[in-house]
């Protein structure tokens, strides 16, 4: 009965001892629905009996190599792919188990447990917050699964940026894309969290993944002035939004009492405030946008009072010429008929006083091509002066608002064509103590040839 149960002990403890052991490794038990990813099973067994072996499973699963192979050293090791076959739909965790046959010997089974996930359960779609003053802008995309990805090919669309790229994702790697912007677009896109969209190029066919886009916020106004005009003067303010973000601005315009009565705005203001000779407009503007602009402007048209101004000017310049005029002469010509139809006018000066004057003198002269007639009216001359052609007058005395006409004519006998003119007659008096002189008005006569 001893020897009986030492046999049996002995037995146990050399199955204990020849009893095959396996050992699996594999990098990760995630599987990719839409790229239909393999997993490497890498299996290590000791204390194999040497043999042919297989691997297999009833599972949905497909392990191969499926061949048979050949065991004949201690330890032995071997590498599998595991996938999914096209009957597995389901999504989520999945336990299966595998089976190390020995052909016609004994069978060896170990459990593993796979996770099948979508793209979008390990894909994350993020940016940082942008940073508007940088002028640079990029996302990321990472994976949230210790699983590798390779050759991704993706299109990526904002309201700042399109782009399609190609790249490797390793297993829970943050890959960063940049992006150019144009900078106009940055500075006007408000700050705040947008979508991005995004379609990868899967073994399945393209596959929608949503992220976010996260802009910071940027503050800031630029303020432009500009004047310009003379008679019309035109100020113009303008507030610009240089952020990306909302913001509220005032404009302030200051005008005298004078030039307000003068000056028109494109924007009626929203206040209005007087303080003593001045005039204060403000004018305010919320919710400017992102790169917007608010543009007040002001134009003052100094063109009425300037010729205001100068009829004004004009009047008291001539009122006072007017007034002090003290003499005024006009001279003018009239034709006279001859017997024998000589060319012959009558010269006339008309005399008249403003004020009263002492020692009048009175000179005109003649033309060299004409000659004077003898006879005068009724005033002759104190003296001609044949030599230099001359008449003199010597009047005396002339009380304010006297006149006085002169008048004698002149003639040639050879005929005169074309424009004909007089000089300026001189009139020389006193007044006051000074001696003043003042002249006539100019004369011309046209003259055509008379037909034969």
């Amino acid at each position: 009965m001893k020897n009986i149960f030492l046999i049996f002990a002995a037995i146990f403890f050399l199955a204990q001892a020849s009893a095959i052991q396996i050992t699996p490794e594999y990098p990760t038990n995630i599987i990719v629905r839409d790229f239909d990813n393999s997993i490497p099973l890498t299996l290590e067994i000791t204390n194999a009996t040497p043999g042919t072996y297989n691997l297999y499973t009833l599972a949905d699963i497909k392990i191969t190599p499926s061949q048979t192979f050949e065991i004949n050293e201690d330890p032995f090791t071997k590498t599998f792919q595991i996938e999914p076959n096209s009957n597995l739909k389901l999504e989520g965790n999945y336990a299966f188990t595998y089976t190390l046959n020995q052909r016609g010997v004994e069978k060896f089974e170990q459990k593993i447990l796979l996770r099948l996930l979508n793209l979008e359960d390990i894909i994350e779609i993020s940016s940082e917050s942008i940073d508007p003053e940088s002028g640079q802008v990029s996302f990321y995309v990472r994976n949230k699964e210790p699983v590798r990805l390779n050759n991704i090919t993706a299109t990526f669309s904002s309201i700042l940026f399109d782009v399609t790229t190609t790249f490797d994702l390793g297993p829970n790697e943050k890959f960063t894309i940049p992006v150019n912007v144009e900078p106009s677009l940055l500075a006007k896109t408000s700050a705040g969290v947008y979508i991005i969209k995004s379609e990868f190029q899967t073994d399945k066919g393209r596959k929608s993944i949503e992220g976010t886009l996260y802009l910071g916020e940027k503050k800031g106004i630029t303020s432009l002035e500009d004047k310009s005009g003379l008679l019309i003067k035109t100020e113009t303010i303008t507030k610009v939004n240089a952020g990306n973000v909302q913001e509220s601005v005032q404009i302030k315009i200051t005008k005298n009492i004078f030039s307000r009565l003068f000056t028109s705005f494109n924007i009626e203001p929203t206040f209005t405030k007087r303080t003593g000779t001045t005039v204060e407009y403000l004018w305010t503007k919320d919710k400017l946008l992102p790169a917007e602009s608010y543009t007040v402007k002001a134009k003052t048209n100094y063109v009425l009072p300037f010729l205001v101004f100068v009829v004004l000017i004009l009047v008291i310049v001539g009122y006072k010429r007017f007034y002090e005029t003290k003499l005024e002469i006009r001279k003018s010509v009239t034709p006279v008929k001859t017997k024998g139809g000589e060319f012959a006018l009558k010269v006339t000066l008309s005399l008249k006083t403003r004020q009263e004057i002492q020692n009048v003198t009175l000179m005109d002269k003649i033309p060299s091509i004409v000659k004077i007639y003898k006879k005068f009216g009724i005033v002759t001359p104190s003296k001609v002066d044949a030599e230099s052609r001359r008449i003199h007058w010597n009047l005396g005395d002339l009380e304010a608002g006297e006149e006085r006409t002169l008048n004698y004519i002149v003639y040639s006998k050879v005929g005169i064509v074309g424009k004909f003119s007089l000089p300026r007659a001189l009139a020389v008096f006193e007044s006051g103590g000074n001696i003043h002189e003042i002249d006539s008005n100019n004369v011309f006569f046209m003259n055509e040839q008379a037909n034969n």
